[in-house]
């Protein structure tokens, strides 16, 4: 037996792996593998030989196998009593994508009073032999869009400054829609004057932050509707026209929706071909095409007590970068200043993906059990959309521009401190405005339905965190 001291424990034989899991138990898929490579050093085996390793995970001594896709709730997985209610006494799983690319997310499962999170699970590929069965349009279309995705991944496997096949613009009259059916409204502005058959086509200012109608998108009953085009830099040519990037039809489920979908079109021939750009950080940064003058960015913390509660805990009594903040009435909204980032293998890794041009900042959150790293990569120049509008903001010291989660570099770590089992240390990082310099950080109070109507009223675009009983989603 191989024991681990993360709520679980992992059991081997010359064919299967076996692991079994307690309440509160947090696994990356991706990583089960190479700490059986590692612990298994001194035998025979090879890293290749534990890949081929059939896999069988339990929750307090239940096999779990998978369900299939439950009627109108999209990536939920379960059983239905007789009066259509959810199954306690089996367990049931919900899927978050999270990676556009691949078809990886966060996989949450209940079962009686336990949960178990599973991190980087695969639902092509059915990682740990937990095999979901989708049934609704949403859920195979998203797979469909994946694998199609992961197919051009493995032909498009050539060195960055090689060219590929050339491949169409995105023209301004096609109908391009979010993967559940939501109308993505297209004008091309820097475009217009490169026209196919008197249509233009689209750059990337141009696709980027276009609103998203009528989007039937609902989790668990509640309508979470993608509303705008949040990212396009997947798809984007590799040389510029109007001094711009050109929106490639092929490569168009690398676009991301507000709410972390992707798109979908139908293809059409076009005369304008280009080859792809295999470098994603040259896009724009996160911006709105037609801003004319800058809001206040937001970033807002949701504590909650259950994955499914649908409002948030008042928070009264936090510790910020080690300084207490207390108060009768619960915390709204707090101004921080920023910290450098002292953890050198940290700093590398952001310095590794990130050019000079950007700064590296943190802040550390201390709530009951859970300590909450934020870690913000500043770019230092503002994009030549916000220029203008940001010699007029008054608030200079917010930054130019938006928050983007970097999901990549998330990571929870359990049991944090030796000598406090029960503190957990999440990691979450986040491309922050450019030149941000002080931090105004939203605390979520009461229903987030309330919350993100009164969003929408705005037309806030709004970069939240959630920690849900130590596990953030």
């Amino acid at each position: 037996m191989i024991s681990r001291d993360f709520l679980y424990s992992i059991h081997k034989d010359k064919k299967s792996i076996y692991l079994f899991c307690e309440n509160k138990s947090i696994i990356d898929c991706q990583s089960i593998y190479e700490e059986l490579y590692k612990l298994e050093a001194t035998t025979d085996f090879t890293f290749e030989e534990l890949q081929n390793y059939q896999a069988y995970i339990f929750l307090n001594s239940t096999l779990l196998t998978g369900s299939t896709e439950l009627p109108n709730n999209p990536f939920y997985f379960g059983e239905l009593d007789k009066d259509n209610i959810i199954k306690q006494d089996k367990p049931s799983y919900y899927f978050s994508p999270k990676d556009e690319s691949s078809g990886l997310g966060r996989l949450s499962i209940f079962y009686k009073n336990d949960e178990l999170c599973l991190l980087n699970y695969s639902i092509i590929e059915n990682s740990l032999n937990i095999k979901l069965e989708c049934l609704s349009k949403q859920s195979l279309e998203y797979k469909d869009l994946i694998s199609n995705t992961i197919k051009e991944q493995k032909t498009i496997q050539v060195d960055k400054k090689q060219s590929i096949a050339k491949l169409h613009a995105l023209l301004e009259n096609q109908n391009l829609e979010c993967i559940h059916g939501g109308k993505v409204i297209l004008q091309s502005n820097k475009g217009k004057s490169f026209k196919d058959n008197n249509i233009p086509i689209m750059l990337e200012s141009d696709l980027l932050n276009s609103s998203i109608s009528a989007c039937p998108n609902t989790i668990a009953g509640v309508s979470v509707p993608c509303t705008k085009v949040a990212n396009v830099k997947g798809a984007l040519s590799q040389k510029k026209v109007n001094n711009e990037y050109a929106i490639l039809q092929e490569l168009i489920s690398a676009c991301i929706t507000d709410k972390g979908f992707p798109l979908k079109v139908s293809f059409t021939p076009t005369k304008f071909k280009f080859d792809h750009s295999f470098d994603p950080k040259e896009g724009l940064v996160k911006q709105s095409k037609n801003q004319t003058e800058l809001k206040e960015p937001i970033i807002r913390l949701h504590y909650k007590s259950d994955r499914f509660q649908k409002d948030n805990l008042p928070i009264y009594n936090l510790l910020i970068n080690n300084e207490r903040k207390e108060q009768d009435k619960a915390l709204n909204e707090l101004n921080i200043d920023l910290k450098d980032i002292e953890d050198i293998n940290i700093l590398n890794q952001f310095k590794q993906g990130f050019s000079k041009d950007y700064e590296f900042k943190t802040l550390n959150l201390s709530l009951d059990t859970n300590l909450i790293k934020l870690y913000f990569i500043i770019p230092k120049n503002i994009a030549k959309i916000h220029k203008s509008a940001y010699k007029e903001f008054e608030n200079k010291d917010l930054g130019a521009g938006y928050f983007t989660q970097l999901h990549e570099y998330d990571k929870i770590i359990k049991n944090a401190l030796e000598d406090n089992k029960k503190l957990n240390a999440y990691h979450f990082s986040f491309l922050a405005p450019a030149k941000m310099k002080n931090l105004k950080l939203q605390i979520a109070k009461g229903l987030d339905e309330i919350l993100e109507d009164e969003d929408r009223k705005q037309e806030l675009y709004v970069c939240k965190f959630v920690v849900v009983n130590g596990i953030k989603i």
